[in-house]
């Protein structure tokens, strides 16, 4: 799938390489292999599985030869061999010159992380938790199923304006900010009061929820199989042959993905609320306690309705825009759900039919 001068390239770089060459295989059951059976399936998979392991691993992915091939000599435990090293040296020795890495070792956190993406991969609902989650992001958070809206838009936008008050003029505005600490329960709170004001940010919060808890209970079945793995160079009938050796468990530490996947669900919902408080900020104005104003002050008069009037537009289309910006995400990736149920459709059928003429 890569053209004869870039792969000359490749090989030009391995054999200058004095660093480590990292090689190994993934194999799959007899029920997942259908998901990798032709070369477009593999780079998919490839891709979404290499990209953060050499994240975790503290290898730069810019700077990494990454070959692989897929092996069809087993139908049934369909694998992958692949092949990676660094293209050139780029870390200091004591000299001041450049070297390769000399750790060859790959942590124990990167591996078992590999297994939950590989395993997130080929899960045949992985898209769900996604697409609910950027529908409800532009929806707003919601938790409840009723039907009624149990806040009216003036609550909403009095416990914004009073937060908008006392946000400060300096330092950053986002909700993972050391600056917003003592503010993330308020803007919790209003998104709590924008969820029980709006029936369809609540239904598209609830649809998140129960994707997560899928999600989770995916990495659950991941984490509680025991895999076969091993760093040495062995093949795969070895390691069948002596599973009990070979055996490997996921640490359980890994099911803070899913943590993790909520933290930045609610981090995003939070700085929906501080974006308008944002732009809200510099328009607020009102009358001063601790300075006289002149009776009839037109000019007092004026400002305030002005900020008024700039206040509600801002909040009115904020209001708005989540839920019609979700709608149109919505239609997208119902689209893109379709293809992949279809695709998943005809791969069950191509399989059932495989499976009478063996039979």
């Amino acid at each position: 799938m890569i053209t004869p001068d870039e792969l000359e390239l490749m090989k030009d770089r391995l054999k200058k390489n004095k660093g480590n060459i990292w090689h190994g295989f993934i194999s799959l059951s007899e029920e997942e292999s259908y998901k990798i059976d032709t070369p477009e399936k593999c780079i998919k998979f490839v891709k979404n599985v290499f990209g953060s392991f050499f994240k975790t691993a503290h290898l730069e992915e810019s700077n990494m030869d990454l070959m692989c091939a897929l092996h069809s000599d087993r139908p049934h435990h369909l694998h992958i061999h692949f092949q990676f090293w660094e293209k050139e040296p780029r870390y200091r020795d004591g000299k001041g010159g450049l070297k390769y890495r000399s750790k060859g070792t790959v942590d124990k956190h990167a591996i078992d992380k590999m297994f939950i993406n590989a395993g997130l991969y080929l899960d045949d609902d992985r898209d769900d938790v996604y697409k609910s989650r950027l529908e409800a992001l532009r929806e707003l958070k919601g938790m409840t199923a009723i039907n009624v809206a149990i806040t009216t838009k003036d609550e909403v936008k009095e416990e914004l304006l009073k937060l908008v008050k006392e946000l400060p003029k300096e330092g950053r505005l986002s909700y993972g900010s050391k600056d917003m600490e003592p503010y993330r329960e308020r803007v919790d709170n209003i998104v709590r009061l924008l969820l029980s004001y709006d029936r369809e940010a609540r239904k598209a919060d609830k649809e998140f929820y129960r994707a997560l808890e899928q999600k989770k209970m995916a990495i659950e079945k991941i984490i509680g199989y025991t895999h076969l793995f091993s760093d040495k160079n062995v093949n795969l009938e070895e390691m069948e042959r002596n599973k009990e050796k070979y055996g490997y468990r996921i640490d359980d530490k890994a099911k803070k993905i899913i943590d993790n996947i909520e933290a930045d669900y609610i981090r995003r919902q939070g700085n929906l609320v501080l974006n308008l408080a944002r732009k809200i900020k510099p328009e607020y104005f009102e009358r001063s306690l601790n300075k006289k104003y002149k009776p009839n002050d037109t000019k007092l008069k004026r400002r305030i309705i002005i900020s008024e009037k700039k206040v509600n537009s801002m909040f009115g289309k904020f209001l708005q825009s989540f839920a019609f910006q979700s709608r149109l995400l919505e239609r997208d990736f119902s689209r893109r759900l379709e293809e992949i149920e279809e695709e998943m459709k005809q791969e069950r059928i191509k399989q059932s039919k495989k499976d009478k003429e063996e039979k």
